[in-house]
Parts: C-alpha cells; structure tokens; sequence
C-alpha cells in the first residue's frame, strides 16, 4: 500500500490521534534534520554568509577581552555583527556543548547544558547612518533572560535565519566555573638548543587548591593557546610531575611556541587622511585602500613594536557619535612581494580580521605581472593587526616562519585552559583560565 493511503487508512481508523500522529512524524523530521545540521558544521569560528561581516563577541564592556564568561555570575558576552544586504533578516541563535579538542559533546542532551528556551531572537539593530555602504548594526548579549549555559566548558554559537540550515555564522566561546584551581606560570627562552633564539617556552604549574581528582592522567587536560590562534594550540594531557596538591608543567622543553614576530598593523579610523601604513586612498563606487608592500621580515632583526596581538577594534575618526554604526567600510589592497608563486601551499593574511581561519577568504593570490601575492579583504573603519602565514597542503600549524621570521624575544599573549573530565561523567568542565605575556611579569 502507498505511503500515503496508509496514512489517509490511520486517520479514517483513529481520528482522534491524527493531530498527535502528525506532530510526531514533524518532530521526528525535526530530529533528523538536526542530527545531520550537527553532524555537518564544524565547531569552528566561519562565516558562512559573504553579506555578513564584523563578527565581534568579547566579554561585555572590554572589546579586546576573549569570549570568556564565568557560568552562575554577571558576566555577559556580547555579539555584535553587521548585514551589508538590503533585507532584513530575523536572526535567531542557539548554542552548542563541545569538549576541550572542540568535539560535540555527543552523550549531552540540549536540556543538559541550556537551562531555558532552546533558540533566542537576536532582535536589537540599527541602520547605519551618513556612510557610503549601508548596512544593518546586529547586536544581542549572552546569556539573556531567556538562555542560559547551564554547564562549563566550550561552547559553539550558531546564528541562522528563521531555519537553522541557513547559517549565518558559528563562534567558539567559553564558560569558565568558580574553582578553586589556579594556574600561575611564565613565558621563558626556549631550553631546546635548535629553538633557542626563535621559540618560547611556556612554563606553568596548576595548583589544586584540594580540588579532588581521582586519576590526573585521564581526568585534566590543559590547552595552551598563543594570542588566540587554534591551529597551534597545544593539548597537553599529562604533567611532568603530579603531587598530592600540584600538577607541575614546567620546564618540559615541548611545551614551546614559535617566538614569531610583533604583528603588522594598518589604521583606518578615517579615510580622510593617510596613516603611516597606508600608501594612498581613493574612491569609486566604494572607498578604497591601498597598504603600502609588505616586505618579508624572515631574517630581520627583531625590533618592538606596539600591537594587539592580532586583534582589531571598530572606530571612526571622522566626527562619528558611534562607530557601530557611522563607521564606514573600505576594501583594503593587501600586496606581498614574492618573486614566485609556491605550489606547495598557500599564503593567507591571518588575524582576527580573517577569524583567525587560513581558508579561501583569506587566502592570497599570486600576480606575475607585479611579482607577488594578493588579497583584497572588505573591512570596517578601525585599527586593524595581521600576520603572513604560509598554509602547507596536508599540514599544520600554519608557518609564519617564512614571511615574519621568528624570535624568542617578541611579545605574545599565552592562555591557559584547565579542563576536567570525571570518572563517569559525560563532558569537559572548564575549572580554571589563566593568561601570560612572554615580556610582562
């Protein structure tokens, strides 16, 4: 019998279950759409709509801070975006449980880790006002009165329109609990003999403070990260030396980063006039900016320079009241002198203009006729850091060896993520953070 005769046959023998019976076959179609949306997106920081761009969530009140929040406290995360199309989307949000490699936390139910609605409404924006390119300022803050995490531990972000199969964008953030574990440690000179002039060391110890763990090499795990990049993160799963109150990482010589270099930086806080990193500014149907040409710092002497640590913030000069939405939008001509193109990977501008990601949006082009690389990135007015990193095929982390050169002495940011798994239990609880500088002691 036809799959449709069969239904018309249940609701003509039980018609007081028809209701019931369709809004199971709609649930189950539901599920089965959100197995598959989960299976298929990354638990990475992507946009995925080309409209949509500045996505900024930091810790509400410090723009530069990390989306980091502390769970059962005041602390809220703001996100903030900006639409270049004409209509108006109704954006909606929800939020994923992942572990400490960034894994969905698959033995988690929703209702484990979202204490509230399942989906929240991102209903606050404003127009821009007096720009050349006009776009709709989108901001929301987390967790609202309606969501809240109900866990620790890393989360994705997912914004969509009205259907969560169409994806706007997806950004990581945490959610640290009040622990007694403390991390406290410092960035030294490399002590491995190859890397001496051009790595950094990371030493640490996390005091437990009486937190209790029952087996230290299956239940902490420690993530370390170097100003916010995750392609070279390390995951470290056993300290050198395990006391009764202590885990001791110190002077374990592969717990090290390359030193890299200070971050390059552009300013475009007004297209009015040309700052130091500019070589000129034009306009046709949309402004224009050109950078002067990046020259390789490979084998350069090092030298301090003030900077963010590939961060960027959102500003304009120009007599604007509010940047969010009276700064202006600029293409922004990168160019990188290479005498050849590199078949064997490719170079890519990496920041977190690009969202820290080394993928076809930031990838840059060789052109034979100027004997180099190229890549124009469509960027809103503001100060702005970035590095050259070369992506080889089939390998990680990406090497910004080859273009920056490295050097143990340069300024880095370091964080430091100490997660536990207990005996049992079905996820990865964030129980301490803690943050280094390789100059500041």
């Amino acid at each position: 019998m036809p799959e449709n005769q069969r239904e018309f046959k249940f609701c003509e023998m039980y018609p007081n279950h028809v209701v019931y019976y369709r809004l199971l076959l709609g649930l189950f179609i539901v599920l089965i759409k959100s197995a598959s949306y989960a299976q298929a997106v990354p638990n990475e920081t992507i946009c995925y709509d080309p409209s949509v761009k500045t996505i900024q969530v930091f810790k509400e009140g410090f723009e530069l801070s990390p989306p980091i929040i502390q769970l059962n406290s005041a602390d809220r995360l703001s996100v903030q975006f900006d639409d270049l199309d004409a209509d108006i989307k109704r954006y909606k949000f929800t939020i994923i449980h992942c572990e400490s490699d960034w894994r969905t936390s698959s033995d988690l139910t929703v209702s484990d880790f979202i204490d509230g609605y399942r989906e929240e409404n991102i209903d606050q924006y404003e127009y821009s006002y007096n720009t050349t390119v006009r776009y709709t300022h989108f901001r929301t803050i987390f967790p609202t009165d309606n969501m809240r995490p109900k866990l620790s531990g890393n989360y994705l972000m997912v914004v969509y329109y009205d259907d969560p199969a169409q994806l706007a964008f997806t950004v990581r953030f945490m959610v640290t609990e009040a622990s007694p574990v403390v991390v406290a440690g410092k960035v030294e000179q490399s002590g491995q003999i190859s890397g001496r002039y051009s790595r950094q060391q990371v030493d640490f110890v996390v005091r437990l403070n009486g937190f209790q763990v029952i087996d230290v090499g299956r239940e902490i795990k420690v993530v370390l990260m170097q100003n916010g990049r995750w392609d070279n993160s390390l995951n470290l799963t056993k300290p050198r030396f395990a006391r009764t109150d202590e885990l001791d990482y110190r002077f374990d010589e592969a717990i090290s980063f390359n030193g890299g270099n200070q971050y390059r930086n552009f300013d475009i806080k007004s297209l009015q006039y040309q700052s130091e990193r500019i070589a000129r500014i034009a306009y046709d149907t949309t402004n224009q900016v050109y950078l002067l040409a990046d020259e390789p710092r490979t084998f350069k002497q090092y030298a301090l320079e003030t900077d963010l640590n590939g961060r960027f913030f959102i500003k304009n000069e120009d007599h604007a009241e509010s940047s969010n939405t009276e700064a202006d939008y600029a293409w922004v001509h990168f160019f990188l002198p290479y005498p050849s193109l590199i078949s064997t990977g490719t170079f890519h501008v990496l920041g977190e203009l690009t969202h820290w990601q080394a993928n076809e949006n930031s990838r840059m082009y060789f052109n034979p006729a100027h004997k180099g690389y190229e890549l124009n990135l469509f960027l809103k007015q503001g100060y702005y850091n970035y590095i050259y990193v070369f992506k080889e095929k089939g390998k990680m982390p990406y090497d910004e060896t080859l273009i920056e050169g490295s050097h143990w002495e340069t300024e880095n940011d370091y964080s430091a993520y100490v997660y536990y798994h207990e005996t049992g239990s079905l996820y990865d609880r964030l129980i301490a953070v803690n943050f280094f500088n390789s100059i500041k002691r």
